[in-house]
Formats: C-alpha cells, sequence, structure tokens
C-alpha cells in the first residue's frame, strides 16, 4: 500500500510539473519522468501483489480500472517519447494516473489462483485497452481529416498517417485479444467449473463484442469497408467494449 500512496505523490509532483512548465520554462520536460516514476511505483505494487496471492492481483471491477487506466496510460507515455506530438497531451496524464492509482486502494486482491485466469484477466485488459486506442484514434482521423479538407487543420493535431495506423494496428490486435480471452475463459471455466461455458452476463456481451470485432476486421481485410466506415466501426466497438466495462456484472 504505501507504494500506492507513492505512486499518487509522483502523479501530483507531474501534476504540479507540467502546470509550471505551461507557463514557465521551470521543470520542463520533468513531468514525463515524475509520471514515469509514478507508474513504476505502481506497477511495482501490483506485481508484488501478483506474487503474494499467486495469480493476477486484483479480483473486481475498481482493480480492473485501475490497471486498465494504468496501462493505457503507460503505452500513451511511452508513444510520447518518440512522438513529439503526444507531449502536448502530457497535462492530462498526471490527472489519469491519479485516478487509475486511486481505483487500485479500495480494490480487493484475486481469490483465484489458477494461471489460466491471469491469463484471460490479461487479455481482456488488452483488448478494451485497444479497442479505446482504436476508437480514439478513429474519432481523432476524423476530425483530422475534416479540418484538412476545410484547410483548418492546425499543426497541433497528431499526423493522420499515425492515427491510421493506431486504428487499424488497434482494431485488429484488439479482435486477437478478445479470442484469447475466450479461450482462456473456456479453459479456465473448464477447470474450474467443470464445462467449457457458463450463462454468465458478462462472458455473454464479450462473445457479442467478439463476433462484432469478427465481422469488423474480416471486412476490412477483405477490402469490402470503407475507411471512413472502418473508423466509425471503431467508435462503435470502442462504445461497446465501454458499456460493458461500466454496466454489465459478472453473476458469479
Amino acid at each position: 500500500m504505501p507504494l500506492l500512496y507513492l505512486s499518487l505523490t509522483f502523479y501530483f509532483v507531474a501534476f504540479l510539473a507540467s502546470t509550471l512548465s505551461h507557463f514557465t520554462n521551470i521543470l520542463k520536460g520533468l513531468d514525463l519522468f515524475f509520471v514515469l516514476l509514478a507508474l513504476f511505483m505502481y506497477m511495482a505494487y501490483a506485481v508484488m501483489l501478483s506474487f503474494k496471492v499467486g495469480s493476477f492481483p486484483f479480483a473486481d471491477t475498481y482493480g480492473f480500472y485501475s490497471l486498465l487506466g494504468s496501462g493505457m496510460l503507460l503505452v500513451l507515455v511511452l508513444l510520447s517519447v518518440y512522438q513529439p506530438y503526444l507531449r502536448k497531451f502530457s497535462a492530462v496524464f498526471p490527472i489519469v494516473g491519479i485516478l487509475s492509482t486511486a481505483l487500485a486502494l479500495p480494490a480487493e486482491p484475486s481469490p483465484y489462483r489458477n494461471p489460466l485466469y491471469t491469463l484471460h484477466i490479461t487479455s481482456a485488459l488488452l483488448s478494451y485497452a485497444l479497442a479505446f486506442f482504436a476508437g480514439f484514434s478513429s474519432l481523432l482521423k476524423i476530425i483530422a481529416e475534416s479540418r484538412l479538407k476545410q484547410k483548418t487543420l492546425s499543426t497541433f493535431f497528431i499526423p493522420i498517417n499515425l492515427l491510421r495506423t493506431s486504428e487499424r494496428f488497434s482494431v485488429n490486435m484488439s479482435f486477437v485479444f478478445l479470442t484469447l480471452t475466450l479461450i482462456f475463459g473456456s479453459l479456465f471455466s473448464r477447470s474450474f467449473f467443470g464445462k467449457h461455458w457458463i450463462d454468465d452476463p458478462k462472458l455473454i456481451y464479450v462473445l457479442i463484442l467478439w463476433l462484432y470485432y469478427v465481422f469488423l476486421v474480416h471486412l476490412n481485410l477483405l477490402g469490402r469497408i470503407k475507411p471512413k466506415t472502418l473508423s466509425y466501426g471503431a467508435i462503435g466497438g470502442m462504445l461497446l467494449s465501454g458499456m460493458n466495462l461500466l454496466f454489465i456484472r459478472h453473476e458469479l
């Protein structure tokens, strides 16, 4: 638990550094350093808890959301090292980090000491994260293309080619990890409940989400879908994933 409080402290320092660097040259560039330091503290806590319980570190929605937010933040911070355009959003990073870390405080440790459960939840985390990256990339791409046509695109915006690459990669990989989520979930269910499938609302919704991405990804691979339609489809997948995270609950 002290590691979580250290993480929150470093995020707060990162927020102050980001605010000061926005108005002055003081502490310029140090905000990302403190964000990375905070992420390291958080990840160290998650890894230590995972070894302690012998499984996935968390068992409830608080922990899942916490890991999802922190994982997405880590990817954004690492991408910002190679893509300077993303550093324009660095002031938001500490806020996301504080919210994600705070969710870990009430989270309960996992009771399932089974590697299949760990693989199932990890795949689910990655699939949701990639679905969100695809949706945000598509949304920014649509806005950028619209402004480009109107010749009002500013230099502040992320390059369209980067957004297109992020969109397609994230959509495809989200489908891959959704597939792994179902496979590992089925194997875990067989070992824990004695059967490969259980009629749980969360799993049924994941299956529906997987079918959605089956059509989206394969239509794109076959060239039967327009780029703009793919973008709308990625945004739809992001919204469906968000609905599953926020409103659908396990009954078991």
